[in-house]
């Protein structure tokens, strides 16, 4: 009896579509043309294209953050996949991980190291480009030999999903119609995250309980890798649980439910709020989940919280106060305790009782006129936001303005502090965008980005228009790159941008007017009293339509985290100090 076949590029792209994913992203190339043909053979799959390769490689990203599946991005070979490697590398520095999908030259081509278009001199091995994405993937399948080719697929598919990393599809055109098995495809690919030993298991959750029980002043400190690690709900319930003080950091805001009494702030080191920090480093048992310790995420380095009051629960190992636990992951740990916790309340005393009131977000700056500052802007826009919005803060000061906001309840953020590449949230926001469509979800999308971040990205914008998306786009405008002007060289005109572009027209041009029958709105905020009117007008918050505010602040007008955290490398500079190594 024959064996039930199917082309390979169907056999990828059916695996894709069983992850969850609806839509492939991507710019076609004449290596890849053949491959995107079959996207259009597998029933449900859509194909989204995007300006650039760096754009799609950030739309992966921010589809990636809002599905928790992995985003999936087709790029050509050498000038396409090269283009997309900043967004793949900052995918891979915030754990973000999609499936980058390379169309290559035939084999033929490749063994006779033809001089092909994109090769970079006469018998040049075509592969080179793979080699150079090797610090930036967490796995890779050079689809060469027919026998293994379905297999390698199911490999790294699986690599992506349990490690949240990048990994390398390469697909020379001329398998595409290579015939697998398609048997194969009924059976389900093992993403379950297991932990190499059961016993040690036991006794890690057991001490975490013991400590849970004893502890006096315990408190959550949730963090990004946790909701990228797919810890999210089970966090949100371990702080329902306990009702212990909970806390997140830059990169996790709105990981906690911000309306419940428990919740206690962005814990950032030296930069948070009054009380946050007291809060977190007098605790005697602090459960810190997915932590990423970055500078800009633990206040320039200045989280002190010792490892005698620390229990870490990490994707790649498990500290309980000194006792390291390498290679265990957090997520079965995490899933134990709250079954644990849940079964016993009485034993371990839950909900505890608050020990003080929640600490409230300080008023930084109670404009009622006049012209707008950063510090009333960001805390303003608390108000703007609703239940199950989804914002996007861009590198610069945006994202330094957004720890001082509270977040309404299901908020969904999406920010790069970490790797920080300028201009990712126009990209990012489109794969939200398409994200959101899939789970059908019915709040809003919210971009904030500055004017100089915009100028990297900003044909992204027309890809919103071209697929029907209707974000709200607020473009801060404080004339050039006022993140660096705060770091170096204020008055220098490095910091610069053309200050030459219309915002105004913006919408218009990419697409969305009268004669397209597309509707957008434009509008522009200088004084308290138009932000005020903006913010207020119903029109405006429903997102029923494409918005855009253009939101003007002064040149030299920073956010006090950024200034405070700069502050502390200077000083840290000056007296010739390095950053401690570790910090918890």
């Amino acid at each position: 009896m024959a064996t039930n076949t199917i082309p390979m590029g169907q056999y990828l792209f059916h695996r894709i579509k069983q992850l969850g994913v609806e839509h492939i992203l991507g710019v076609p190339g004449d290596f890849n043309l053949t491959l995107l043909d079959e996207i259009y053979n597998v029933p449900g799959l859509k194909w989204i294209g995007c300006c650039n390769e760096l754009n799609g490689a950030y739309a992966a990203d921010g589809y990636t953050r809002i599905r928790g599946i992995p985003g999936a991005l087709i790029t050509t070979y050498a000038v396409g996949e090269l283009s997309a490697m900043n967004g793949v590398a900052g995918a891979y520095a915030e754990q973000a991980g999609m499936i980058h999908i390379v169309g290559m030259p035939a084999r033929s081509h490749q063994r006779n190291k033809t001089m092909l278009h994109h090769t970079m001199e006469p018998r040049m091995d075509q592969s080179i480009y793979i080699q150079m994405a090797a610090p930036i993937r967490k796995d890779y399948a050079f689809l060469m030999e027919d026998a293994t080719m379905a297999e390698d697929i199911d490999r790294v598919i699986v690599s992506c999903v349990k490690s949240r990393l990048p990994v390398y599809i390469y697909v020379p055109a001329d398998v595409v119609g290579v015939k697998l098995d398609a048997s194969r495809l009924d059976m389900p690919l093992d993403l379950t995250i297991r932990n190499p030993d059961t016993t040690v298991e036991d006794k890690i959750v057991n001490s975490i309980l013991s400590l849970i029980e004893k502890a006096s002043k315990p408190i959550i400190l949730g963090d990004v890798l946790a909701i990228r690690h797919g810890g999210l709900q089970l966090t949100k319930k371990l702080a329902e649980l306990t009702h212990f003080p909970s806390y997140s950091t830059p990169l996790s805001h709105g990981i906690i439910d911000e309306s419940k009494d428990y919740y206690n702030g962005v814990y950032n080191g030296q930069v948070s709020f009054p009380g946050v920090a007291e809060g977190v480093e007098g605790s005697d048992l602090v459960l810190n989940i997915g932590p990423l310790l970055s500078d800009s995420n633990t206040g320039g380095f200045t989280r002190y919280i010792k490892d005698e009051h620390l229990v870490r629960l990490g994707h790649d190992f498990v500290q309980v106060k000194g006792e390291k636990y390498d290679g265990f992951h957090f997520l079965p740990i995490l899933s134990r305790l709250v079954e644990k916790l849940e079964a016993s309340p009485q034993q371990y005393n839950l909900p505890r009782p608050l020990p003080g009131p929640k600490l409230e977000i300080p008023v930084l700056l109670d404009l009622k006129s006049g012209e707008l500052k950063q510090d009333y802007v960001w805390q303003r826009l608390s108000r703007f936001l609703k239940d199950g919005d989804i914002l996007l803060a861009e590198s610069g000061t945006s994202q330094f303005g957004m720890p001082d906001i509270a977040f309404a309840p299901n908020t969904q953020y999406i920010t790069q502090m970490f790797w920080s590449s300028i201009g990712f949230t126009v990209g990012a926001c489109l794969g939200a965008l398409v994200a959101a469509k899939e789970q059908n979800h019915t709040g809003r999308v919210i971009l904030l980005v500055g004017e100089g971040s915009l100028q990297m990205t900003v044909q992204e914008i027309g890809t919103y228009i071209r697929y029907g998306f209707k974000p709200i786009i607020f473009v801060v405008n404080n004339d050039g790159y006022a993140i660096e002007r705060a770091i170096h060289g204020p008055h220098q005109g490095y910091n610069d941008v053309s200050m030459l572009w219309d915002h105004q027209k913006m919408l218009e041009f990419f697409g969305a007017r009268e004669d397209t029958g597309i509707k957008a709105k434009s509008r522009t905020a200088k004084t308290v009293e138009e932000l005020e009117a903006v913010l207020n007008d119903e029109a405006f918050a429903s997102g029923d339509i494409l918005q855009l505010c253009e939101i003007f602040l002064g040149k030299y007008d920073y956010p006090w985290r950024l200034s405070r955290q700069i502050e502390i490398a200077t000083e840290r500079i000056i007296k010739g100090e390095m950053p401690p190594h570790s910090q918890g």
